[in-house]
């Protein structure tokens, strides 16, 4: 049974992974920023953003997928990652988690706010 289940969850990680990786290229490479402006770009009939929402929904899952997946391997972790000293494991999973927090928490602003006279990244003065 619980070959099964890593092998499932294995698979669910890797068909995630792949159409992570194909709408992230989707979205930088043919479906450029700009192109649900003028152009319209389309593709299957979804639309840039269409996209950019399917991709967030599966970072959703692929991060769900990555908790289970170490919750059920929680053992080896202990076993064998941590075999003769602990802190390398909790200073790695530490400062994952600090990094997440970090982003995260990331006060945002909108456009103008607190960046008089600078242009935006694409604007060319």
């Amino acid at each position: 049974m619980k070959t099964t289940v890593n092998r499932v969850l294995n698979l669910l990680l890797w068909l995630n992974l792949c159409a992570l990786g194909g709408t992230g290229l989707l979205l930088a490479f043919r479906l450029p920023p700009g192109s649900r402006g003028g152009a319209g770009l389309s593709a299957l009939g979804l639309n840039r953003h269409e996209w950019g929402d399917w991709h967030t929904w599966m970072g959703y899952g692929f991060l769900s997928l990555i908790v289970l997946h170490l919750a059920l391997h929680w053992r080896w972790f202990w076993q064998v990652a941590a075999r003769k000293r602990s802190w390398p494991l909790l200073l790695g999973l530490g400062a994952g988690l600090v990094l997440l927090l970090l982003l995260v928490l990331q006060p945002v602003s909108r456009p103008g706010e607190g960046d008089r006279g600078k242009a935006h990244p694409r604007e060319h003065r």
